[in-house]
């Protein structure tokens, strides 16, 4: 299995407006072409060119794709810092989730750099034995402060939908 972690955003970084917390009142939604259900954070809009979301003001995106027919158990497997390095992203950490809905899973934080610009981006892996939910959350580290609980929030709220 071969799983590819490369991906940008733009790289002008506007934080005006931005908030730094998350809003538990907002609905969850479903991320087109998926069948994956996220409440998204406060302000962050459906995108038009990736199953996902996004916040243009910070060049943030949260890309969703679903992997049928695997388990995160096997993917995690995978993930080694040599897998990483291939993918020229450094691993900064790993920890077990459990999200919001019960469900296991896996949360990685690399850090990349696209023309001089420092990127983080939040890899999260969960599900059951049969189906892996994967959503790829990059911001850029100068704004971490401001998006990285929030968007680590958002990310434990993803579930299926039968």
């Amino acid at each position: 299995m071969s799983i590819s972690l490369l991906s940008f955003g733009q790289l002008d970084v506007n934080t005006e407006g931005l908030k730094s917390n998350y809003s538990d009142g907002v609905t969850p939604t479903l991320i087109p072409t998926t069948n994956v259900m996220i409440t998204p954070p406060e302000h962050f809009l459906i995108s038009e060119t990736i199953p996902g979301l996004i916040h243009p003001g910070s060049s943030t995106t949260v890309q969703v794709k679903e992997i049928i027919g695997t388990s995160y158990l096997m993917i995690k497997q995978a993930m080694t810092e040599e897998h990483f390095k291939s993918q020229n992203v450094t691993l900064i950490s790993e920890r077990e989730v459990e999200m919001d809905n019960g469900m296991g899973g896996v949360l990685y934080l690399v850090e990349f750099t696209v023309k001089g610009y420092k990127y983080e981006r939040l890899m999260l892996f969960a599900g059951d034995y049969n189906n892996t939910i994967w959503i790829n959350a990059n911001y850029p580290k100068s704004a971490k402060s401001l998006l990285h609980d929030i968007l680590v929030k958002s990310l434990l709220t993803a579930y299926y939908i039968k």
